[in-house]
């Protein structure tokens, strides 16, 4: 039997629920994350039905960028806001993990009721595939490994927010041992997470733990120092939008102490003379400012 892989994820306005696969099969699984349709509606399907007999359990740590507001399991997320979702397996004794992940609208058990929650991006490397839910026969969109990892490598994706509502997300990973059989292996439990919309999260809206963004010089030809006033410790991003709100450029990501920050960062070589926006996103939060470039 082939091998799957889930891994557990949070977010503010939607849930996130990882589960693990098997590792045998080295092209990956899809739907086998641990949710309430894998494998059939109402069989909460895993790995674990076929693979077992390892001797310690393996875990996996789930980061994203930005980071997702909130605490525990209730997290938060900004509307709108492309996320970039890293799943990381973890377990000694095993040489090889995969893994599995979805994330959906409903807890239902029927796949004619569940649909993906926000919107599927891109894998990000050669060892994650992103399983559309047009080929998946009903199944919702989920993320899956393209080749086994043996030193407990990441596994990356990308992942749209929608503008409202609550999701689920389904994940957990499997190490195996690499002897070709499912015997020596071992499932990690399924992981759940609600993510939520950040309230007062708009575009325009300053944050409370950001005081006083500015962007100098403004107007701009290539090089810009973007200042503002940290009020707590935390992971940050700046990002350049155009007007249309697509992204043109990263401009920073970093996680920074309390206080003044004031960073220089090199706008895109050509980039064509108008208006665009800069996001500063600190803890899932988000702060914006017109840049004119010219």
């Amino acid at each position: 039997m082939n091998k799957k892989v889930i891994l557990p994820i949070i977010s503010g306005a939607a849930i996130l629920i990882l589960s693990a696969s098997t590792v045998i099969n080295s092209a990956g699984v899809a739907n086998w994350s641990g949710s309430p349709v894998d494998g059939g509606p109402g069989s909460g399907g895993q790995c674990s039905a076929c693979h077992s007999g390892g001797s310690s359990t393996p875990t996996l740590a789930i980061t994203t960028s930005p980071v997702f507001g909130g605490t525990g399991f209730a997290r938060t997320y900004v509307a709108g806001t492309t996320y970039t979702i890293t799943v990381t397996p973890t377990g000694s004794g095993y040489t090889k993990f995969g893994f599995n992940t979805e994330i959906i609208n409903s807890q239902s058990a029927t796949t004619t009721s569940v649909a993906d929650f926000g919107t599927w991006g891109v894998a990000v490397g050669t060892n994650t595939k992103i399983w559309p839910a047009s080929g998946n026969g009903g199944y919702p969109t989920c993320a899956s490994h393209t080749s086994h990892e043996t030193s407990n490598a990441p596994f990356v994706f990308t992942w749209k927010a929608p503008t409202t509502g609550t999701g689920y997300i389904y994940a957990d990973v499997l190490g195996a041992n690499g002897d070709g059989s499912t015997g020596g292996d071992k499932v990690s439990g399924v992981t759940a997470y609600t993510l939520t919309l950040a309230s007062g999260a708009g575009i325009d809206k300053h944050v409370d733990n950001v005081n006083e963004l500015s962007l100098y010089p403004n107007p701009a030809t290539d090089n810009v120092r973007v200042t503002y006033t940290l009020r707590e410790r935390g992971a940050v991003s700046v990002k350049l939008y155009n007007l249309n709100g697509e992204l043109v450029a990263d401009l920073l990501n970093s996680t920074q102490e309390v206080g003044v920050q004031a960073n220089d960062v090199h706008l895109p070589t050509g980039l064509a003379k108008g208006l665009y926006m800069v996001k500063l996103t600190v803890n899932g939060q988000q702060n914006t400012q017109k840049l004119m470039v010219y």
